[in-house]
């Protein structure tokens, strides 16, 4: 009789964040399919709250548990950092997890990335809570860093030397891009590392949402305001470029433009997608508003999907948001603010014709979108050929899963 595993899936902070809910789906369909019989236990930081997110799916969801002390631990972690100090206090228990689990995926498809601002300050150092998480896991359990996006890590050897050497001794590592496989292979990572799609392509749809189609043209625009501000501070200069570029996108004959979030977190309003477009909408000057509004009650990752069905083209600032669209085969315009995007969009597109920077999105978006809506027919059959594609290696990666030891 098989054994029944109890699989960890740890590293999100929560399910508020559209595409970690979307990780944790199409994470879960994949291990039930390689081990019917198992337990999956995920490990949040709002576990009440996101067992109502995936209530439809047969998993555990427990609080992540942290170190005796851990308010205590965080303070002095920032004092360190203040005084520039690198080593600090452990806060996440591992030990726990090992205890009740078989296997431990690390599912936070960004934790093993270092801010591009960290990086420009030259701040990277060589302590990291999931590295020292995944190492304290290798002691005694198999650990998977499944789906992830990995580097760089800047230029510091010492840290460039402490990543690596963790990265080596992984049981498996899934990278869902070209960009991270190819810098692992390039830093000598490579006996343990396998290219896969990013989980969100696995996903059952479920939702019991629906939504109406609309007479006009319409567009889904997403923004994040974490990447506004890794990119401009705590200026609001780019408010007025998003507004006028609304402005441009309505002056497409017969469009309408709708606001969609995709992360709405608890903890930041710097990462509160919904806040930040409420505050976009509410500026929006009166003669434009009644063609602009603002998808506010979307049940979660599914919920949006099925409202992004209804949309002609969606653009997008959040990499999941785009992913979620494509999923569906409707054309997509990449707001890039990082590598991930670039990379994912080459992922759908095999090129970057459909990527535009963040910044230069009054300079571009209109036309891009016009050449868009244009062929959009066209693109849309081209992005369900690729989906269908990627879905095919499904059984490939649930094989690997089944040999993990």
């Amino acid at each position: 009789m098989e054994k029944k595993l109890k699989i960890a899936l740890f590293g999100m902070y929560g399910l508020y964040n559209y595409g970690c809910e979307a990780i944790a789906r199409g994470t879960y369909e994949l291990i039930k399919q390689a081990w019917p019989n198992s337990d999956v236990i995920l490990y949040t930081r709002f576990p009440k709250e996101d067992k109502q997110i995936v209530n439809d799916l047969d998993i555990t969801i427990k609080r992540a548990p942290e170190k005796k002390g851990a308010i205590l631990r965080r303070i002095i972690n920032r004092i360190l950092r203040m005084i520039n100090i690198e080593q600090k206090l452990i806060i996440w228990d591992a030990e726990a997890v090992v205890n009740e689990c078989d296997l431990v995926f690390s599912v936070g498809g960004d934790i093993y990335t270092i801010p591009k601002y960290i990086l420009k300050n030259k701040k990277e150092t060589k302590h990291s809570g999931i590295v020292e998480f995944g190492n304290t896991v290798l002691r005694s359990k198999p650990y998977v860093i499944w789906g992830a996006s990995i580097g760089p890590f800047g230029e510091k050897p010492e840290v460039r030397d402490y990543y690596f050497r963790h990265l080596k001794q992984v049981d498996q590592i899934f990278c869902r891009e070209e960009t991270s496989f190819n810098y692992l292979n390039k830093n000598n990572v490579n006996g343990n590392v396998q290219l896969c799609s990013d989980p969100a392509f696995y996903i059952k749809d479920t939702s019991k949402q629906k939504y109406k189609k609309s007479s006009n043209i319409r567009i889904a625009l997403n923004l994040s305001p974490l990447s506004v501000f890794e990119q401009v501070g705590e200026s609001n200069s780019f408010k007025e470029q998003v507004i006028e570029t609304i402005q441009d996108l309505l002056s497409i004959s017969n469009t309408e433009v709708v606001l969609v979030p995709h992360v709405l977190s608890p903890l930041s309003n710097k990462d509160n997608d919904l806040d930040y477009l409420k505050d976009i909408y509410d500026s929006i000057p009166n003669n434009i508003v009644k063609s602009v509004s603002l998808l506010e009650g979307a049940e979660g990752f599914l919920g949006t999907k099925e409202f992004l069905k209804t949309c002609d083209i969606v653009i997008a600032a959040r990499m999941h948001c785009a992913v979620n669209a494509v999923c569906e085969g409707i054309p997509t315009i990449f707001l890039a603010y990082s590598q991930k995007a670039i990379g994912m969009a080459n992922y759908i597109y095999n090129d970057t014709k459909w990527v535009i920077h963040l910044m230069d999105i009054k300079k571009e978006l209109k036309n891009k979108t016009v050449e868009m809506l244009t062929s959009k027919d066209e693109i849309s059959k081209d992005i369900k050929s690729r989906i269908t594609k990627i879905r095919s290696d499904e059984s490939r990666i649930i094989e690997l899963f089944r040999n993990i030891k």
